[in-house]
C-alpha cells in the first residue's frame, strides 16, 4: 500500500485480500478499521498492531511502516494473519526521485536479487534507472508524473529486469506518487515489489521497436561514442538508452550540464521536434562542475501516434578515441 494515496477507495483494494483468507465473515467496517490504522502507522511513524472486530471473530492485524531514503512513509504493509500462520512478504524497494529528478534508492525491505541493480550511496537519472528495465507497462505515464506544468498524480504499473546473477526475468510492480516536497515543488516517492514469485513477466516493450534498428545504424562518424535514446519532448527526459561509451558512464549518476550558449539551439530543437520536424544540432556538455566542455553531435527525429510528444535521437561524440 503506497502511503500517500489519495482517498479510501485506493485503500480499499488492500482489503480484497481479506476476503479470500480462511475468515468467513468480514464487517462491513474492516475497511474502514484498515485505513485508521493505515493513517496512525503513518502518523506515528512505526509499527502498530491492532484487532480487527470481523463478524463475532477478532482478527489481528500489524502494520509496518517502509521508509524512503529520506526518511518519509512510502508504503505500508498490512499483516493479517493468526500467530500461527506463515505469510509470505513480498520484497520491497524504496526510492524517490528529487527536484533534479535523480533518484535515491532506499533500503530493501525483504531480500530480492534486483536490490543488487542499485547502488543506494548514489543517486541515478531516470535513463539509468530504465536502461536495466527489459519490459515496462504504460512506460510514458511514468514519465508524466515529471511533466513540469501538469505532472500526472500517480503511476503503478508492472516492468520486468533481468536478474544480475542469473539473467532471468524477474517480474516487478511499481508504484510511484507525485507529491509536493519538502521545499515546495514537486517530487516523486515510489516503491518497487518484487512479484516474481507470483506472478511470470511478461515479454514486450513497444517503445523499444524504434530503438531495435537504430542501434545496429548509429553514427559512422566515429568508431566509438555514440549511441541512440528516445526523448519525452515535454520533459526532456531521456529514457531507454543505448549507449556503450565510458564518457557517458557518469549520465547514470549526474544530469549533463548544457553550455549556456547552446541553450537556445536545444529549446529551439525541442520545439522542432513537437512540431513535427527533424533536427541536426551540435551540443556542449559535461557532467561536473569546472570539466572540460565535450561536443555531442544529435540528430532527432519525431515519433508519431504517442499520449507524449516523443523523439528517436542519435548522439555521437565529437574526437571520440578508438
Amino acid at each position: 500500500m503506497i502511503a500517500n494515496s489519495g482517498g479510501q477507495r485506493r485503500f480499499q483494494r488492500v482489503f480484497r485480500a481479506l476476503r479470500e483468507t480462511s475468515w468467513p465473515a468480514l464487517g462491513p467496517n474492516v475497511a474502514d478499521q484498515g485505513l485508521a490504522l493505515v493513517h496512525r502507522t503513518i502518523r506515528e511513524n512505526q509499527p502498530v498492531t491492532a484487532h480487527f472486530q470481523a463478524g463475532n471473530q477478532r482478527l489481528p492485524v500489524s502494520c509496518l511502516p517502509v521508509f524512503g531514503p529520506s526518511g518519509t512513509v512510502h508504503a505500508v504493509r498490512i499483516h493479517t494473519a493468526t500467530p500461527e500462520e506463515v505469510v509470505r512478504q513480498v520484497p520491497l524497494i524504496p526510492l524517490e526521485f528529487d527536484t533534479s529528478l535523480l533518484a535515491h534508492f532506499g533500503s530493501p525491505d525483504g531480500f530480492t536479487p534486483i536490490s543488487a541493480l542499485f547502488s543506494t550511496d548514489v543517486p541515478w537519472t531516470l535513463p539509468a534507472v530504465l536502461e536495466h528495465v527489459l519490459w515496462i507497462d504504460e512506460k510514458l505515464g511514468l514519465i508524466a508524473l515529471f511533466d513540469p506544468i501538469e505532472p500526472a498524480p500517480r503511476w503503478c504499473e508492472s516492468l520486468v529486469v533481468a536478474d544480475p546473477a542469473t539473467k532471468t526475468k524477474r517480474h516487478l510492480w511499481m508504484a510511484a506518487r507525485s507529491v509536493i516536497g519538502p521545499k515546495g515543488v514537486p517530487i516523486v516517492r515510489a516503491v518497487i515489489a518484487d512479484l516474481t514469485a507470483m506472478t511470470p513477466p511478461p515479454s514486450w516493450d513497444p517503445l523499444a521497436e524504434h530503438l531495435s534498428p537504430r542501434t545496429t545504424n548509429l553514427s559512422s562518424r566515429t568508431t566509438c561514442g555514440h549511441g541512440s535514446t528516445l526523448m519525452d519532448l515535454r520533459t526532456t527526459l531521456m529514457h531507454s538508452v543505448i549507449c556503450h561509451d565510458p564518457h557517458l558512464a557518469p549520465w547514470r549518476h549526474a544530469n549533463p550540464q548544457l553550455h549556456p550558449d547552446d541553450l537556445r539551439a536545444a529549446l529551439i530543437a525541442v520545439a522542432d521536434l513537437t512540431a513535427g520536424r527533424s533536427v541536426t544540432l551540435s551540443l556542449r556538455v559535461r557532467f561536473i562542475d569546472h570539466g572540460p566542455w565535450t561536443t555531442l553531435h544529435v540528430s532527432g527525429s519525431p515519433l508519431a501516434n504517442y499520449s507524449r510528444p516523443q523523439a528517436s535521437i542519435d548522439f555521437w561524440i565529437e574526437n571520440s578515441p578508438p
